[in-house]
């Protein structure tokens, strides 16, 4: 089985996602972790500029994919609607969070690259489409 766990920044989605791993004894992927490899780079507004990177970043997975075959996937951190709808055959997740308990998570985690304010940040995730990827998930049928 493989899973999507989507949600805006600092939702919960990598707390979620490694339990959710965890649980089934299955295998987490982080696509942060993708794209901060394409990139080589961990500042936030370098990683938020990488609209042009889903096909790398589905080409990756797809390689992960084939590599865990018969393992169960958790894949957190899509951003862009391209990659979840590039594994049809996936679960998907959405994961909501009150604006002000992200705001919260943020300003309190100290993650190298995070230099932008929380808002300048969650415009970044805008921009990609992380709305687009929430409205795709409540209206697939």
């Amino acid at each position: 089985m493989i899973s999507f766990i989507c949600g805006q920044l600092c939702s919960g989605k990598t707390l979620y996602s490694k339990a959710l791993a965890e649980t089934c004894e299955g295998v987490y992927i982080e696509i942060g972790d993708i794209v901060r490899q394409l990139k080589t780079s961990l500042n936030r507004n370098i990683l938020q500029d990488s609209e042009n990177l889903k096909d790398a970043i589905i080409a990756h997975l797809s390689v992960k994919i084939n590599f865990h075959k018969g393992q169960d996937l958790v894949i957190s951190g899509a951003r862009q609607v391209h990659i979840i709808k590039a594994f049809p055959e996936a679960t998907l997740l959405w994961i909501n969070c009150p604006t002000e308990v992200r705001k919260n998570r943020y300003s309190k985690r100290s993650r190298t690259g995070d230099s932008q304010t929380f808002e300048e940040a969650e415009q970044g995730d805008i921009k990609l489409g992380i709305l687009e990827v929430k409205q795709y998930i409540f209206n697939k049928q």
